[in-house]
Protein backbone atom coordinates (compact mmCIF):
# COMPACT_ATOMS: atom_id res chain seq x y z
CA UNK A 1 0.00 0.00 0.00
CA UNK A 2 1.32 3.44 -0.88
CA UNK A 3 1.88 5.55 2.22
CA UNK A 4 0.84 9.22 2.22
CA UNK A 5 2.41 11.86 4.44
CA UNK A 6 0.69 14.88 5.98
CA UNK A 7 2.62 18.12 5.99
CA UNK A 8 1.40 21.67 6.55
CA UNK A 9 2.50 24.18 7.58
CA UNK A 10 1.68 26.93 8.23
CA UNK A 11 5.95 30.70 3.85
CA UNK A 12 8.73 32.55 1.59
CA UNK A 13 13.14 37.66 -3.38
CA UNK A 14 14.86 39.68 -0.98
CA UNK A 15 15.84 39.12 2.64
CA UNK A 16 12.89 40.95 4.17
CA UNK A 17 12.48 41.37 7.91
CA UNK A 18 9.11 42.49 9.26
CA UNK A 19 9.68 45.05 12.00
CA UNK A 20 6.99 45.81 14.61
CA UNK A 21 6.02 49.02 12.79
CA UNK A 22 5.55 47.10 9.53
CA UNK A 23 3.87 44.02 10.97
CA UNK A 24 0.60 42.80 9.56
CA UNK A 25 -2.10 42.29 12.22
CA UNK A 26 -3.21 38.68 12.02
CA UNK A 27 -6.67 37.75 13.28
CA UNK A 28 -6.84 35.14 16.04
CA UNK A 29 -9.37 32.54 14.93
CA UNK A 30 -10.42 28.93 14.86
CA UNK A 31 -11.64 27.07 11.81
CA UNK A 32 -12.79 23.67 10.59
CA UNK A 33 -11.99 22.66 7.01
CA UNK A 34 -13.57 19.77 5.12
CA UNK A 35 -10.99 17.70 3.20
CA UNK A 36 -11.79 15.92 -0.08
CA UNK A 37 -9.81 14.39 -2.92
CA UNK A 38 -9.26 16.89 -5.76
CA UNK A 39 -7.38 14.45 -7.99
CA UNK A 40 -4.84 11.63 -8.06
CA UNK A 41 -2.28 10.20 -10.47
CA UNK A 42 -3.23 7.00 -12.25
CA UNK A 43 -0.36 5.12 -10.56
CA UNK A 44 -1.06 6.46 -7.04
CA UNK A 45 -3.56 3.77 -6.13
CA UNK A 46 -5.71 6.38 -4.38
CA UNK A 47 -9.39 6.31 -5.27
CA UNK A 48 -10.86 8.62 -2.64
CA UNK A 49 -10.20 10.75 0.43
CA UNK A 50 -12.23 12.39 3.14
CA UNK A 51 -11.42 14.10 6.39
CA UNK A 52 -11.26 17.31 8.37
CA UNK A 53 -8.71 19.80 9.62
CA UNK A 54 -9.28 21.80 12.78
CA UNK A 55 -7.06 24.87 13.12
CA UNK A 56 -6.73 27.37 15.97
CA UNK A 57 -4.52 30.48 15.94
CA UNK A 58 -4.22 32.60 19.10
CA UNK A 59 -2.26 35.68 20.07
CA UNK A 60 -0.68 36.66 23.38
CA UNK A 61 1.11 39.91 24.13
CA UNK A 62 4.52 38.41 23.35
CA UNK A 63 3.79 35.36 21.19
CA UNK A 64 1.50 33.50 18.80
CA UNK A 65 0.30 29.94 19.27
CA UNK A 66 -1.24 27.60 16.71
CA UNK A 67 -2.78 24.15 16.87
CA UNK A 68 -3.68 21.94 13.91
CA UNK A 69 -5.50 18.60 14.16
CA UNK A 70 -6.09 16.53 11.01
CA UNK A 71 -8.10 13.38 10.41
CA UNK A 72 -7.76 11.88 6.93
CA UNK A 73 -9.06 8.62 5.48
CA UNK A 74 -7.65 7.45 2.15
CA UNK A 75 -9.40 4.84 0.03
CA UNK A 76 -7.22 2.78 -2.30
CA UNK A 77 -8.23 1.17 -5.58
CA UNK A 78 -7.65 -2.30 -4.08
CA UNK A 79 -10.38 -1.53 -1.55
CA UNK A 80 -8.03 -0.91 1.37
CA UNK A 81 -8.40 2.12 3.63
CA UNK A 82 -5.89 4.01 5.72
CA UNK A 83 -6.77 6.42 8.52
CA UNK A 84 -4.24 9.04 9.57
CA UNK A 85 -4.39 11.51 12.43
CA UNK A 86 -1.88 14.34 12.66
CA UNK A 87 -1.49 16.95 15.40
CA UNK A 88 0.82 19.98 15.34
CA UNK A 89 1.25 22.63 18.06
CA UNK A 90 3.60 25.62 17.93
CA UNK A 91 4.54 28.62 20.07
CA UNK A 92 6.38 31.51 18.39
CA UNK A 93 7.80 34.57 20.15
CA UNK A 94 6.95 37.83 18.41
CA UNK A 95 10.57 39.00 18.65
CA UNK A 96 11.64 36.03 16.51
CA UNK A 97 14.06 34.67 19.11
CA UNK A 98 12.21 31.60 20.45
CA UNK A 99 10.10 28.86 18.90
CA UNK A 100 8.64 25.60 20.25
CA UNK A 101 6.90 22.82 18.35
CA UNK A 102 5.32 19.39 18.77
CA UNK A 103 4.02 16.82 16.26
CA UNK A 104 2.10 13.57 16.81
CA UNK A 105 1.01 11.28 13.97
CA UNK A 106 -0.80 7.94 14.01
CA UNK A 107 -1.73 5.61 11.16
CA UNK A 108 -4.64 3.20 11.63
CA UNK A 109 -4.37 3.83 15.37
CA UNK A 110 -0.64 3.10 15.59
CA UNK A 111 1.73 5.97 16.50
CA UNK A 112 4.23 6.52 13.69
CA UNK A 113 5.75 9.93 14.45
CA UNK A 114 6.66 11.91 17.55
CA UNK A 115 8.52 15.19 17.08
CA UNK A 116 9.19 17.79 19.76
CA UNK A 117 11.77 20.54 20.10
CA UNK A 118 12.66 24.20 20.37
CA UNK A 119 14.81 26.94 18.90
CA UNK A 120 16.48 29.72 20.88
CA UNK A 121 18.59 32.31 19.08
CA UNK A 122 20.23 35.66 19.79
CA UNK A 123 19.16 37.50 16.64
CA UNK A 124 15.85 37.74 14.82
CA UNK A 125 16.13 35.69 11.59
CA UNK A 126 19.69 34.83 12.62
CA UNK A 127 21.40 31.42 12.46
CA UNK A 128 20.41 28.91 15.12
CA UNK A 129 20.14 25.25 16.05
CA UNK A 130 16.82 23.45 16.40
CA UNK A 131 17.23 21.00 19.27
CA UNK A 132 14.84 18.06 19.51
CA UNK A 133 13.65 16.26 22.63
CA UNK A 134 12.10 13.72 20.21
CA UNK A 135 13.82 12.19 18.32
CA UNK A 136 16.21 12.58 21.24
CA UNK A 137 19.52 14.22 20.41
CA UNK A 138 18.49 15.39 16.93
CA UNK A 139 19.85 18.81 15.95
CA UNK A 140 19.08 20.74 12.76
CA UNK A 141 21.16 23.74 11.72
CA UNK A 142 19.16 26.80 10.65
CA UNK A 143 21.05 29.20 8.36
CA UNK A 144 21.09 32.97 8.66
CA UNK A 145 17.81 34.41 7.39
CA UNK A 146 15.59 31.54 8.52
CA UNK A 147 12.10 32.68 9.50
CA UNK A 148 9.48 31.08 11.70
CA UNK A 149 6.02 30.50 10.17
CA UNK A 150 3.91 33.32 11.62
CA UNK A 151 6.47 36.00 10.85
CA UNK A 152 6.75 34.52 7.37
CA UNK A 153 2.97 34.68 6.88
CA UNK A 154 3.06 38.36 7.85
CA UNK A 155 5.83 38.94 5.33
CA UNK A 156 3.89 37.13 2.60
CA UNK A 157 0.82 39.30 3.12
CA UNK A 158 3.01 42.42 3.23
CA UNK A 159 4.63 41.44 -0.05
CA UNK A 160 1.21 40.91 -1.60
CA UNK A 161 0.13 44.41 -0.53
CA UNK A 162 3.25 45.81 -2.21
CA UNK A 163 2.39 44.00 -5.43
CA UNK A 164 5.29 41.56 -5.23
CA UNK A 165 4.66 38.57 -7.49
CA UNK A 166 7.29 36.12 -6.23
CA UNK A 167 8.86 35.71 -2.80
CA UNK A 168 11.43 33.13 -1.63
CA UNK A 169 12.61 32.46 1.92
CA UNK A 170 13.95 29.74 4.19
CA UNK A 171 11.39 28.78 6.84
CA UNK A 172 11.47 26.44 9.84
CA UNK A 173 8.21 25.20 11.38
CA UNK A 174 9.31 21.90 12.96
CA UNK A 175 6.39 20.00 11.39
CA UNK A 176 8.77 17.40 9.93
CA UNK A 177 12.42 16.37 10.07
CA UNK A 178 12.82 17.65 6.49
CA UNK A 179 12.93 21.20 7.88
CA UNK A 180 13.97 23.87 7.15
CA UNK A 181 12.39 24.43 3.74
CA UNK A 182 13.22 26.79 0.94
CA UNK A 183 9.73 28.01 0.12
CA UNK A 184 9.10 29.65 -3.23
CA UNK A 185 5.84 31.59 -3.33
CA UNK A 186 3.82 33.03 -6.20
CA UNK A 187 1.42 35.75 -5.02
CA UNK A 188 -1.54 36.71 -7.21
CA UNK A 189 -4.62 38.86 -6.77
CA UNK A 190 -7.89 37.30 -5.66
CA UNK A 191 -9.64 39.31 -8.37
CA UNK A 192 -13.28 40.18 -7.74
CA UNK A 193 -13.98 37.21 -5.50
CA UNK A 194 -14.85 38.20 -1.95
CA UNK A 195 -14.49 36.38 1.33
CA UNK A 196 -17.50 35.22 3.28
CA UNK A 197 -17.30 37.89 5.99
CA UNK A 198 -17.27 41.64 5.52
CA UNK A 199 -16.68 41.52 1.78
CA UNK A 200 -12.90 41.34 2.24
CA UNK A 201 -10.78 40.66 -0.80
CA UNK A 202 -7.99 38.12 -0.61
CA UNK A 203 -4.85 37.00 -2.42
CA UNK A 204 -3.94 33.58 -3.71
CA UNK A 205 -0.52 32.26 -2.67
CA UNK A 206 1.00 29.17 -4.31
CA UNK A 207 3.97 27.78 -2.38
CA UNK A 208 6.48 25.08 -3.34
CA UNK A 209 8.40 23.44 -0.46
CA UNK A 210 11.99 22.33 -1.12
CA UNK A 211 13.91 20.78 1.83
CA UNK A 212 17.05 22.87 2.34
CA UNK A 213 19.22 19.75 2.60
CA UNK A 214 17.87 18.33 -0.68
CA UNK A 215 19.00 19.08 -4.22
CA UNK A 216 15.86 17.65 -5.80
CA UNK A 217 14.51 19.38 -8.88
CA UNK A 218 10.90 19.16 -7.75
CA UNK A 219 9.34 20.24 -4.43
CA UNK A 220 8.32 17.78 -1.73
CA UNK A 221 4.82 19.24 -1.83
CA UNK A 222 2.92 22.41 -2.72
CA UNK A 223 0.23 24.50 -1.03
CA UNK A 224 -2.24 26.87 -2.66
CA UNK A 225 -4.01 29.16 -0.17
CA UNK A 226 -6.51 32.01 -0.52
CA UNK A 227 -5.56 34.41 2.30
CA UNK A 228 -7.61 37.26 3.64
CA UNK A 229 -5.60 40.38 4.49
CA UNK A 230 -5.76 39.35 8.17
CA UNK A 231 -4.18 35.93 7.53
CA UNK A 232 -7.33 33.77 7.63
CA UNK A 233 -7.30 31.02 4.99
CA UNK A 234 -10.50 30.92 2.92
CA UNK A 235 -9.50 27.93 0.80
CA UNK A 236 -6.54 25.51 0.74
CA UNK A 237 -5.17 23.04 -1.82
CA UNK A 238 -2.53 20.50 -0.73
CA UNK A 239 -0.61 18.97 -3.63
CA UNK A 240 1.54 15.95 -2.70
CA UNK A 241 2.45 15.11 -6.31
CA UNK A 242 0.58 11.83 -6.67
CA UNK A 243 -2.63 13.17 -5.13
CA UNK A 244 -4.20 16.53 -4.27
CA UNK A 245 -6.60 17.54 -1.50
CA UNK A 246 -9.10 20.39 -1.33
CA UNK A 247 -9.79 22.02 2.05
CA UNK A 248 -13.00 24.07 2.21
CA UNK A 249 -14.05 25.85 5.43
CA UNK A 250 -17.13 24.59 7.23
CA UNK A 251 -16.78 27.22 9.94
CA UNK A 252 -14.47 30.15 10.70
CA UNK A 253 -14.77 31.98 14.02
CA UNK A 254 -12.75 35.06 14.93
CA UNK A 255 -11.31 35.14 18.46
CA UNK A 256 -10.51 38.02 20.80
CA UNK A 257 -7.18 39.81 20.65
CA UNK A 258 -5.17 40.18 23.87
CA UNK A 259 -5.34 43.37 25.89
CA UNK A 260 -1.68 44.25 26.32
Amino acid sequence: MKQAGLKLAVLIGTMLTVTPSQAIELMPHQAIYRMTLAGSASNSGIAGAEGAMMYKFEEACDAWTSETNVYLKLLYTEGEEMETTWSFVSWEAKDGLKYRFRVRQSRDGTPVENIQGKVIRNKDNGPARAKFAHPEGTVIELPDGTMFPTRHLQALIKQGEKGTLTYARTVFDGASLDNPYNINALITSGGNRKSGKGGETFRHVRMAFFPLASRKEFPDFELGIDYRANGIAEYIVQDFGDFTLNLVPDRIEELDRPKC
